[in-house]
């Protein structure tokens, strides 16, 4: 009944897949109910089956199906033995192969299971000694074979840890490859920017390039690994290198990777190229490739001529600026010393700016009179100025 319904979700999941979000999440405690009573090492297949069910009714992007702040299964214990089997013979003329490398070779499994202890100074020199002991022994003992074998005989959920079975797995490609990649996933975590990755957990230059050299160790020992490793290796740079992808796609706060229409047609647009037609600089009129452009742009031919012309000079006449403040410095004016435009700071700064650029022998009656202030000083300089106007124009001046 089980399998049948397996089946049946199989076939419907393009039509789940459109169902409200409501009647989804149904599916969802439905199927990890099924994948919590199934066994881990011997449903592994038809939990894989369920797995991509769900990834075809949820969007890439849905939260529930991802681990945002990068928790670790503690719980996924390797177990091994601890004490040596006296009835247990290693079938080798090495005495590298013995039960001291046996606990080393499992014992970093902890470090894949909860690779943050390794800001330990004492932990990271002692996985550090595993990691290279591994490689050592991987690269001395070399798997020559060049059978190829069934994917059926190539699956494996999990590794039996029995120290029996130790000369076996060091020459079986699938075992090596296994630790090996299990090396790298730990090295690229290590290295790689995580948002929810201890503070504490930041790698030294030694250890960077200790990490960069043995990562290119074991790729040499995968390459030389049969059957195809050169083709596996490509393979396995690839993952790693989607997988850094998505830590980078949950480190930004998982955006949407639906495209909306704006960005599809910038996306079109993109690989466009624009056709750029050349100015004409022999013609009387300038295209600029805009209508109001092209208007401002021919108001006047010469463009030094424009730059020229009397009515650009926004520069007030003197007198002109002045005129008002003339009028309230007047005896009679009936204007309150308050209300004068030289109390106005921004009018002192205007003022003193247009005397520097037209009248500067005014300047020299405020260097004469340093005990007055700067308004006061404006205003004597504003007096003369009124009384010269009115001297030149034959006008009365008091």
């Amino acid at each position: 009944a089980v399998v049948s319904t397996q089946s049946t979700g199989e076939e419907k999941s393009g039509q789940f897949a459109k169902e409200p979000t409501g009647n989804r999440n149904m599916i969802l405690r439905l199927c990890n109910d099924l994948i919590r009573r199934c066994s881990k090492s011997i449903n592994t297949h038809f939990c894989g089956r369920i797995q991509i069910i769900l990834a075809k009714i949820f969007p890439i992007s849905e939260r529930s199906g991802l681990n945002l702040q990068s928790h670790f299964n503690l719980e996924n214990l390797t177990e091994f033995s601890s004490t040596h089997d006296e009835d247990v013979s290693m079938e080798t003329d090495s005495k590298e192969i013995s039960f001291l490398f046996y606990k080393t070779l499992w014992s970093i499994q902890d470090y894949f299971r909860n690779p943050n202890q390794i800001s330990n100074d004492a932990n990271w020199k002692k996985m550090e000694d595993t990691v290279n002991e591994i490689c050592r022994i991987f690269e001395n003992y070399k798997h020559e074979g060049s059978e190829q074998v069934s994917k059926d005989e190539a699956y494996f959920a999990k590794f039996l840890t029995s120290e029996r079975l130790l000369t076996l797995q060091i020459l079986d490609s699938n075992f090596r490859r296994h630790i090996l990649v299990q090396i790298l996933t730990l090295f690229q975590y290590l290295t790689g920017d995580i948002k929810f990755k201890p503070n504490k957990l930041v790698l030294s230059e030694p250890r960077k390039f200790w990490i960069r050299d043995t990562t290119n160790n074991i790729y040499s020992i995968l390459t030389e690994t049969p059957p195809d490793g050169a083709a596996f290796v490509k393979h396995i740079k690839s993952v790693l290198k989607y997988e850094n992808k998505w830590s980078r796609w949950k480190n930004e706060g998982c955006p949407s990777l639906t495209k909306s229409a704006v960005d599809k047609m910038k996306q079109q647009q993109k690989g466009v190229r624009r056709t750029v037609r050349p100015m004409d600089f022999t013609s009387e009129k300038y295209d600029l490739g805009n209508t109001t452009l092209n208007d401002l742009w021919n108001i006047c031919p010469d463009n030094l001529a424009a730059c020229q012309d009397s009515n650009r000079n926004f520069t007030p006449e003197t007198y002109k600026f002045f005129e008002e403040c003339i009028e309230q410095l007047e005896p009679d004016s009936g204007v309150e010393k308050q209300y004068y435009l030289t109390n106005d700071t921004a009018f002192v700064w205007r003022s003193l700016r247009l005397l520097a650029q037209q009248s500067i022998p005014y300047f020299q009656h405020i260097q004469n009179t340093k005990n007055l202030t700067l308004t006061d000083n404006l205003q004597n300089i504003v007096t003369i100025i009124g009384k010269e106007y009115k001297k030149d124009n034959g006008m009365e001046c008091n």
